[in-house]
């Protein structure tokens, strides 16, 4: 994106790695009674640390595609929640994010992909926006069978875990352009 509000200049980034090895960190101190809504960041009070994480995956699964260190900063402003900087050909990029959840089944058993990706409808002039999808549960998505919201976003990428321990992961996009590839990528380790 060339052209970006000043505001996102004086965003405090982090290093998406640095952030969920910390939080790996903190998740392995919790006794093991802990409530499920604050073992998995669900609550009020949590809600900007599991936007944080997020957009930490989604930074650190871009940042290994790209072989490009990515940093993430939270900006709730507009229609975003994040915005991601990288560096290509010695100029800084910026790009608004957007996170969705396709939560647990456990959580929302009636909510479909579809349906989720029917939300994004509401976006009518976001052709710089990314949407990052976070797929957080166990299902087999046939691309071909969905319903994207063309011409509204400028980027959709789906990611998730593929194994229960969380430690490795799947990332697919842009699902807005023809060709859109998966790529696999690690949970940071100390």
């Amino acid at each position: 994106m060339n052209h970006f509000p000043r505001e996102w200049l004086n965003l405090q980034y982090l290093d998406p790695e640095r952030f969920l090895v910390g939080l790996r960190e903190i998740a392995l101190t919790l006794p093991p009674d802990v409530h499920y809504k604050v073992a998995s960041l669900r609550t009020h009070d949590l809600r900007k640390a599991s936007e944080s994480r997020q957009a930490a995956l989604f930074a650190h699964g871009m940042g290994q595609v790209l072989r490009t260190p990515i940093v993430f900063a939270i900006s709730e402003a507009q229609d975003y929640d994040a915005v991601v900087k990288y560096a290509t050909d010695g100029k800084i990029n910026y790009i608004p994010i957007q996170l969705k959840e396709w939560v647990p089944n456990f959580l929302n058993p009636s909510a479909t992909l579809q349906s989720e990706l029917d939300k994004l409808s509401k976006y009518t002039d976001s052709k710089d926006l990314a949407v990052a999808f976070h797929l957080n549960r166990d299902a087999t998505i046939h691309l071909s069978q969905l319903k994207f919201p063309h011409g509204k976003i400028g980027a959709l990428w789906f990611y998730g875990a593929t194994d229960l321990a969380q430690k490795r992961w799947r990332l697919i996009g842009n699902l807005m352009l023809p060709g859109a590839s998966a790529y696999e990528f690690h949970y940071p380790v100390t």
